[in-house]
């Protein structure tokens, strides 16, 4: 319920009121003012409320400007003329799906195997690009996402230079490996060959809340690493072998890759860390340098004349539509017509 303001008396029969003098005058006038100062006061009051609306308004449309060009601005969708070496982003963890970016700057903070591997072929298919760099700073992902890459790095035809920044361990240098030369700063860190399991478990901490969980099964292994219970003797012998097995993938892979014994890779692969003037000595990486190097060595195998061309692939902005999840198909639909 707002406030009722009495409306104002006409001006003539106001000054008729008044001219007869008394309490009944001084009251008018009062009611007069009063009534005049309310409406100038609440048209203020308005002003200012819409004027903060409008400014709301434009400041959203603006922002959601700027998100949907980001969407649509993909970067795989952009010509690249006269370029001769792509560097390619590898930043974060390894992953088969992506992962949502950072709600304030929308940079991702994972990679997805599927964007690099179509930057890799398309990579392949313009004849301006002689030399890919692999710019990584990442501590690796998860096994299959990193063979996938690693694989597809390998099949590229066209020379490609990994450049490790502060870190390239485990399933990063994995993906590194198959690249054709190997760079890093001296303190990088890199190695961490192996690979992990972990399970963790609750039937202790349900014990003592008094928590009881009962599982129905049919297949003796179908619970296996269950955190309801303990683990059995047989049970850590089987996720071992499965274990032993990726990393017998992964040294092979590594020693092929780097053109090493199988042997040698094995004895150097118990999950250490090492810098970058370690890894020169076990010839886990090439050179040491910065990026300068890296194109100074991709200049050389893709036997570049002159001063080249360097095309940066910048990581595609996740905005407002993966806050609100619908980003995906929206742009999906959008790029298969063509916009």
């Amino acid at each position: 319920m707002g406030v009722q303001i009495p409306p104002a008396p006409k001006p003539l029969q106001w000054l008729r009121r008044v001219g007869k003098g008394g309490e009944g005058a001084l009251t008018l006038a009062n009611i007069y003012l009063t009534s005049h100062i309310l409406k100038i006061r609440m048209e203020k009051r308005w002003k200012i409320l819409i004027g903060i609306i409008v400014i709301c308004f434009l400041s959203l449309l603006a922002v959601g400007i700027y998100f949907i060009i980001g969407e649509l601005v993909n970067i795989n969708k952009l010509p690249i003329i006269g370029g001769k070496i792509l560097v390619i982003p590898i930043k974060g963890e390894i992953t088969m799906e992506g992962c949502s970016g950072n709600i304030f700057t929308g940079i991702p903070r994972c990679v997805k195997v599927g964007d690099i591997k179509e930057k890799l072929k398309y990579a392949e298919s313009n004849n301006e690009i002689k030399a890919i760099i692999l710019d990584i700073n990442s501590p690796g992902g998860g096994v299959t996402a990193s063979r996938e890459l690693m694989k597809a790095v390998k099949k590229t035809k066209k020379p490609i230079v990994a450049r490790i920044g502060e870190v390239g361990t485990s399933g990063a240098y994995y993906v590194a490996s198959a690249a054709d030369k190997i760079v890093a700063y001296k303190d990088s860190i890199t190695g961490s060959i192996g690979v992990i399991m972990t399970l963790q478990h609750y039937y202790g901490l349900y014990e003592k809340l008094g928590i009881n969980v009962t599982v129905i099964k049919a297949g003796k292994s179908k619970d296996i690493g269950s955190p309801y219970r303990p683990i059995k003797d047989e049970e850590k012998e089987e996720l071992k072998s499965m274990v032993d097995k990726i990393y017998h993938d992964f040294v092979s892979d590594v020693a092929e890759n780097r053109n090493l014994s199988y042997s040698y890779v094995e004895n150097i692969s118990d999950g250490s860390i090492y810098l970058g003037t370690d890894a020169k000595k076990l010839h886990l990486i090439d050179e040491i340098g910065n990026m300068d190097k890296a194109i100074e060595i991709a200049k050389k195998l893709g036997k570049i004349e002159g001063e080249p061309d360097i095309i940066k692939v910048v990581p595609r902005k996740r905005g407002i539509f993966d806050i609100f999840g619908f980003n995906s198909n929206f742009i999906n639909w959008i790029e298969r017509w063509g916009v």
